[in-house]
């Protein structure tokens, strides 16, 4: 069974003059375990696909089902509830609370599923270890790096075991050195821990940790390609099909030995 069936949806905006296309028939699936990432050119649609998957946003025609749930048919009650229990978000801009620490900040995901306390801390540990923040725990937001920053904010989106992980632009405010460790405890994550990821970027260094990567393109699925040898062949396959519907080209792409 899939994870994320995105069957034939499509996203129209505006009014009856003035119809914005947004997405325009897209179906694919997701399977369990799979690390997908979605590019494609500005404005192609990614983040509404995204928004669509997240349950932020509902197609105008179609339906997203999620663990064989029609998710974008559910009332807002229930959503709230799906969203807490079966997904997890990962921003470009971390969205931590300054005034709670890192303990705290992680916890908050679980305020209302009335665990017991020795459950808690299981998670707690388990996520921070794999994350390797155990020792940034009583630290706040601003105490910590960037980069641990944005490792804090992926154990909150982890700590609930969600059915799908979803990341938005993850590393867009990541330098070079933070980015690749995120990059490198998603892929843990997705192997060891067996997390489904569905990744938003624009960035080819970014996107070669995937094992597939879905292209939209004017709001509609352009091409797919699989990881099948290593992580430098993948990029220049990437960096490939950017060029082809003209999101980039081989010779101004970051190189991914960094």
């Amino acid at each position: 069974m899939a994870v994320v069936s995105v069957q034939q949806v499509s996203k129209v905006y505006g009014h009856r003059f003035s119809l914005v296309n947004a997405l325009n028939n897209i179906s694919f699936d997701i399977e369990p375990w799979e690390f997908v990432g979605i590019m494609g050119p500005s404005g192609a649609g990614k983040t509404t696909l995204l928004n669509m998957i997240a349950t932020i946003d509902r197609p105008t025609h179609g339906q997203v089902l999620i663990k064989d749930q029609v998710v974008s048919r559910m009332r807002e009650a229930k959503l709230a509830n799906f969203r807490r229990q079966d997904l997890g978000f990962i921003f470009q801009d971390f969205n931590l609370l300054d005034s709670l620490t890192v303990r705290e900040n992680m916890l908050l995901p679980l305020a209302l599923d009335k665990l017991s306390v020795p459950v808690i801390e299981k998670r707690l540990d388990k996520v921070s270890r794999v994350l390797g923040i155990s020792s940034l725990l009583d630290r706040y937001p601003d105490e910590v790096s960037i980069g641990q920053r944005q490792r804090v904010a992926c154990g909150r989106a982890m700590i609930t075991n969600p059915t799908l992980l979803l990341a938005d632009e993850p590393t867009g405010s990541l330098d070079s050195k933070s980015a690749t460790e995120l990059l490198q405890y998603l892929t843990v994550i997705n192997r060891q821990e067996k997390t489904t990821i569905l990744l938003v970027t624009h960035d080819a260094f970014t996107a070669s940790y995937c094992r597939r990567i879905l292209f939209i393109k004017d709001g509609q699925l352009f091409s797919e390609i699989v990881r099948n040898g290593d992580r430098q062949q993948f990029f220049n396959q990437i960096i490939d099909m950017q060029a082809t519907i003209g999101g980039g080209g081989r010779f101004n792409a970051v190189t991914p030995n960094r």
